[in-house]
Formats: C-alpha cells, sequence, structure tokens
C-alpha cells in the first residue's frame, strides 16, 4: 500500500488536468499545499502581495488563454482578501479554482457557532455561497478529492464561474492509499458534462421566418460565443453576412469584418452603434446579460421598431428581462449561432444591401473620436487611445482598468489581427488593471501586455508594481493622471452641484508622484503632457522589452463622451434622450438623417447650442 499526502494528491492532479500556474501567498493554513504546488515540476507558483490580487490575476490569465488558473490562499483574511476577485470573477463567468487553507478539523466537531473558528479561520461557506458555484469545507480527507474534481468541472461547465475547496490544515497533511485516491478521481470524474441545448426546432423556424421578412436585422455578440475558436466564429458571421454589434466583453471576439462591424451600443456606446441599434428592425442577442449599460434604462425605447430574439443560457439572466424582451430562449449561444447559420444556408443567402449600405455610411458619418475629443492644453484620452490602437502591434494584449481607461478604452480601441481588450466588466472594481496584466502576461508570455490604469486606480494594487519587476515582465503601463477619480467627479457634478469630497487633492484625495514612486520600484518612466509628441512617445514607450510606466496627463475634469445624459430642453427642463441622442449632442438633422425610425419626442426639443447638462450619476 502506498501512502500519498493529500497536499500533493491536490497538486498531481490539478497539473494532470492542465493547471500550469497558481497564484497565491502562503499562510500557516495553507503551508502543505502551498509546498505541494511549490515542489511539483509541471506548475508554477506565482507569489503576488494581495489575495484580491491573486484572484484578478487568474481572472486576467484566463481572459488571456481560455485556461483555468488555481489561486491558493490561507485562512482568515487571506479568504477574506480573495472577495472582491471571486465576486468579480462570479459577474463575469470566470472560471477559477480557488484553494483555501482552513482550521483544523476539530474546530467544527463541537458545532462550533463562535464568530472565529481555532485562531483565524471564518466561515469561508457562509460568506461566498451568493458569488461562487460551489464552495464547500472539507471534513474528510477523501472529500478534498472529491470536491477538487467537482469544483474543476463545474468551474467550466456553463455558466462558468469561480469555485472553492476549503481544506482544513489536517486535512491537508493527513495521507490516502494512492490506489483510494485514483477511483475517487476516476469515479468523481464522471461523463464530461454537455453544454445548454440550442434552440428548439420551434424557436429556430420563428427566429429564420423573421429573418426572411425583415430588412434591417442586427445580431449583438456576447462573451457568451468565446468558447468556439475566433477565426471559426468569424467566419460563420461573414457567411451570414448580418451586421452586428459586440458587446464590450466581446470586443475581441474577432478582428471587426469590414461592411458589416457596427461597433459598440450603450449608454457609453459608440454614437454609430446606437444609431444602427435603433434603426434595426430584427435584433438578435447571442451570449450578452444585456446589462443596463448596453440596453439604456427604458426598455420600450430600445430598438423601437424591432422584434428582439434573445438567446442565453442563463434563465436567471433571461427572467430579468421585461415584456420588451417577449422571444428569449434558453439556449447555448455557440450552438444557436451554428443552427441559424446552417438554416439560413438550407433558405439561401439573405441579402440586405440597402441596410448594408446605411450601416457603412453611419459608421462613416460617426467616427470615433469627435471634434470635441480635441484639446491643446492637455492629452485628450480618446485621442491617446486611438493613437496608441494604431502604435501597438498585432501581438498587443489591453488590459484596462476602470474609469477613464476603461471608457475612453473601450470606446475607442477596436482590436485586429490578434490584439486582446479586456477588464473586469461586470463589477467594475478599482485595482484589477494590474494583477489582470500580470495574469494575462503568464498566460502568454510572447504577447506585449499594455496595462491601461489611473491615478486613483492604480493605488488599489499598487503593491504589485514590484511583482512586476521581481518576475522580470516587460509590461508596458500607461497612468491617466486626472487628479483622483474622475467619473466619480462627474457624478458628483450631476448629483451635489458639483460639490467636491474626497475625488481629487483639494477635496482629501491624493495620489503619489508617480515618477518617483516606480522609478524606486525599478521601473523605466516616460510622460506625455501634449497630444502632439504622442507619436514620438508612443515609439520610445512600446519599443523594447523594458517594464516601462508612461504617466499620460490629462485635463482633470474632461468628459468622457460620448454617453447617454439628461440634457436642457429650449425651454430649460431636464429631459431623458433616447439611446441613439447621445451627448455632446449632434445638430437635430443629422441625427434625423442618420436613423431609420422617426426622431423620438425626447429628441425633438432638446437646445442643442449650449454646452450639455452634466450627466447621468455613475457609482
Amino acid at each position: 500500500m502506498t501512502e500519498i499526502k493529500v497536499a500533493r494528491l491536490v497538486a498531481d492532479f490539478l497539473a494532470k488536468q492542465g493547471v500550469r500556474h497558481v497564484f497565491g501567498i502562503i499562510g500557516s493554513a495553507n503551508a502543505h499545499l502551498f509546498d505541494a504546488v511549490y515542489q511539483h515540476p509541471d506548475m508554477e507558483l506565482v507569489c503576488l502581495h494581495h489575495e484580491q490580487a491573486c484572484v484578478m490575476a487568474a481572472h486576467g490569465y484566463y481572459m488571456q488563454s481560455g485556461l483555468m488558473a488555481a489561486v491558493l490562499v490561507t485562512a482568515g483574511a487571506g479568504i477574506t482578501n480573495a472577495l472582491t476577485g471571486v465576486v468579480g470573477s462570479w459577474a463575469d463567468s470566470v472560471p477559477v479554482l480557488i484553494l483555501s487553507g482552513q482550521e483544523a478539523t476539530k474546530q467544527f466537531k463541537s458545532n462550533n457557532l463562535s464568530r472565529m473558528i481555532g485562531i483565524q479561520g471564518v466561515y469561508v461557506e457562509s460568506i461566498y455561497k451568493t458569488c461562487a458555484k460551489s464552495v464547500v469545507t472539507c471534513q474528510e480527507p477523501e472529500q478534498v478529492l472529491h470536491e477538487l474534481v467537482n469544483a474543476l468541472n463545474l468551474a467550466k461547465t456553463d455558466r462558468q464561474g469561480p469555485c472553492i475547496v476549503d481544506i482544513p490544515i489536517d486535512l491537508q497533511a493527513a495521507r490516502l492509499d494512492l490506489d483510494v485516491a485514483e477511483q475517487v478521481f476516476a469515479t468523481a470524474l464522471g461523463p464530461p458534462q454537455t453544454d445548454s441545448p440550442g434552440l428548439a426546432p420551434g424557436d429556430l423556424h420563428q427566429l429564420v421566418a423573421s429573418l426572411q421578412r425583415c430588412q434591417a436585422p442586427l445580431l449583438w455578440l456576447g462573451n457568451g460565443l468565446r468558447r468556439l475558436a475566433s477565426e471559426d466564429l468569424r467566419s460563420l458571421v461573414k457567411d451570414l453576412g448580418l451586421p452586428y454589434l459586440t458587446s464590450w466583453t466581446a470586443t475581441d471576439l474577432f478582428s471587426p469584418i469590414e461592411g458589416l462591424y457596427a461597433g459598440h451600443a450603450g449608454t457609453y456606446g459608440g454614437r454609430a452603434g446606437n444609431v444602427v441599434l435603433q434603426s434595426c428592425d430584427l435584433l438578435i442577442t447571442l451570449g450578452t446579460r444585456l446589462a443596463i449599460p448596453q440596453k439604456g434604462y427604458v426598455d420600450d425605447e430600445l430598438a423601437r421598431r424591432a422584434e428582439i430574439f434573445v438567446v442565453d443560457c442563463d434563465q436567471l439572466e433571461l427572467d430579468k428581462l421585461g415584456p420588451r424582451f417577449s422571444r428569449k430562449f434558453l439556449a447555448d449561444a455557440p450552438t444557436a449561432l451554428n443552427q441559424i447559420h446552417a438554416a439560413i444556408k438550407a433558405v439561401g443567402r439573405l441579402t440586405f444591401q440597402p441596410w448594408l449600405l446605411h450601416v457603412r455610411d453611419v459608421r462613416k458619418e460617426m467616427p470615433l473620436v469627435e471634434a470635441c475629443h480635441r484639446n491643446e492644453t492637455w492629452v485628450d484620452s480618446y485621442s491617446f487611445m486611438a493613437d496608441l490602437g494604431s502604435a501597438a502591434g498585432s501581438n498587443a494584449t489591453f488590459v484596462t482598468d476602470m474609469g477613464t481607461a476603461l471608457i475612453s478604452g473601450f470606446q475607442v480601441l477596436e482590436p485586429s489581427d490578434g490584439q486582446r481588450l479586456f477588464t473586469s466588466q461586470g463589477l467594475g472594481e478599482m485595482g484589477y488593471g494590474l494583477p489582470g496584466a500580470i495574469g494575462a502576461w503568464f498566460a502568454d508570455t510572447s504577447r506585449q501586455v499594455i496595462c491601461l490604469n489611473c491615478d486613483g486606480g492604480l493605488m488599489m494594487n499598487l503593491q504589485d508594481l514590484h511583482s512586476v519587476i521581481s518576475h522580470s515582465i516587460p509590461m508596458k503601463i500607461v497612468i491617466f493622471n486626472n487628479d483622483g477619480y474622475l467619473m466619480i467627479k462627474h457624478t458628483q457634478n450631476a448629483i451635489v452641484a458639483g460639490r467636491r469630497a474626497g475625488t481629487d487633492f483639494a477635496s482629501g484625495l491624493s495620489c503619489p508622484d508617480y515618477e518617483h514612486l516606480v522609478k524606486a520600484f525599478g521601473f523605466r518612466y516616460l510622460s506625455l503632457k501634449k497630444q502632439d509628441k504622442s507619436d514620438e512617445v508612443l515609439r520610445e514607450f512600446l519599443k523594447n522589452n523594458d517594464p516601462v510606466v508612461l504617466e499620460v496627463y490629462m485635463d482633470p475634469d474632461q468628459l468622457l463622451v460620448p454617453k447617454l445624459s439628461v440634457s436642457i430642453t429650449t425651454e430649460g427642463n431636464l429631459v431623458s434622450p433616447p439611446l441613439e441622442d447621445l451627448s455632446p449632442l449632434i445638430p437635430l438633422e443629422t441625427l434625423r438623417n442618420s436613423l431609420l425610425v422617426p426622431l423620438h419626442p425626447n429628441s425633438v426639443p432638446l437646445d442643442r447650442v449650449v454646452p450639455e447638462a452634466k450627466g447621468d450619476a455613475i457609482y
């Protein structure tokens, strides 16, 4: 009989399942697990400096590669520190396996109801039960193996998400017979779980019939399609010949298809994307959860003349949608897209030439970088993003933090020829950018990772600047310096008459002198203070494999536009415009000529001369 330590069995099984990187921080309660992973020849243990950063790095690792990473945290504050990263992965349907150390099992035997378990233990199951696909505190050695396999399977099945296996310290050190362990693994693995079903025959027939009789169809593609290979997905969409939007999380699914790509839509969508969305007469959404930033605040005003089909693998996401979305189908988005493609080929290719020409003209008429993005005094983040996107190569991966980096990055950057762009979309937590970029680099060290950050957000995980240096990561980091929290300044403009509190230096928030700080960590430092120097500075920023920080100085009150904002009528009344009428407002005749539907009544009386009213609150 050969007995093996449970911690080693865990490490061996993870390696056999293809887990190559584990992000973690050691503590007394996970010491056996840490030792087993560190000693394993087929895995690399990456030590960061905060548990939330470890989970965010695993999130970025998956977004870059489509492969799972694991996370090791200790008991007590170790597992509670991980919470923000876990919720971010839950919101974005990103599979992450978290292994947490725990106090010994004897502390649980007497039905302990005290606030703390043993020395540092907390009740992991009760903390995480609403934001993980599974969370189990193990009580027996064999249960560790069962729960490990269950967590790996569950994390990767639709709808994907994080799973937590909480392993007491005595179970990590326990020993199991190797034959018993192999039987547990073989039994627990079982047959592979299947994906959600495709469209029912009747539903597919109904959708195709609508496509045959419509004149202006539009696809809205979401992150739920990512399981399909990029080129296969692009070929399917191109062969269908239908115009399409992408959600922000799906922006880098494949290179834009000229003549079909309409951009993004939503409260911070592109102007052209919103106009195309509001002009369509059939909308098919595939694998996107239609959050408020996508569809706006008033469902009845979305794609006003369109029949809307929604395809999603999560019944809860379908149930949240109101009566405007009457045709909702619980189905796997990649399967459904293949079904639609096959059905259209069977009936003959559909042509929508006038509609395609209209989409092309709208995109030409409404460029991503507008006149309002010119600034003679400061660097405008939109113009900078356009320059950066053009200067970066096809192997560039852009990972953004929140605020300016997120909004202007996703509004302007349109990844092509293999470029990638992602962030933590659902939770939108400040501090994601740096650890997410670290995870992306470990997932594929051949790519150039460009982290788009801000002076406020970078402070949330500042400690892992050292991880970039200690792991010799040739990362390029952009810091947008806007004196604090730009988006919240605009919220204060909207709801407290512009009074500042905790959003800039004058109101109590201070950020460091980044030049001195990043040089102390070991980075090269560059700065950009004038837009006309952008090309020159970007060449220097991107040209070599050194870790470099570029600080971009922008107007501390720069507007993040276009966006959906409350506006003012000629009589001075506040009005909420429809989704296609973004601020800053364009001439009414330009808007009228770009739409294939009548102007919304709220657009007609708006004052298009005076500056826009300060926009909707952002929290």
